[in-house]
């Protein structure tokens, strides 16, 4: 089975949208969220104040899932966020899992 880890961006405002719909979500187990900033002209529809300091306010979300599940959040994500600034990238991931189960 391919692993990859997904990591999704969205603006901070819809992080707690966010969270409860990958807790809806069967497919999707433990997920990790962290703040982050968006740098760049690219950032969308920043604030003044975020266009002053050259930053906006970001939540980064990072998941471990097959690859068929990958596709299948993110079908969902685009139908379910249509027009909501969410960026993602999607990496091979070696391998996934809790250190009480590691085996060398």
């Amino acid at each position: 089975m391919t692993l990859c880890l997904l990591t999704i961006t969205t603006p901070s405002a819809v992080e707690d949208v966010i969270v409860d719909w990958f807790l809806e979500q069967e497919d999707i187990g433990d997920f990790n969220s962290m703040p982050a900033f968006g740098h760049g002209s690219h950032e969308g529809k920043m604030s003044v104040a975020e266009r002053v300091t050259g930053r906006s306010r970001k939540t980064m979300f990072q998941l471990h899932l097959s690859l068929p599940t990958v596709e299948r959040i993110l079908a969902k994500l685009k139908k379910d966020f249509a027009g909501t600034e969410i960026h993602y990238m999607m990496s091979p991931l070696m391998r996934a899992g809790d250190l009480t189960a590691y085996e060398a």
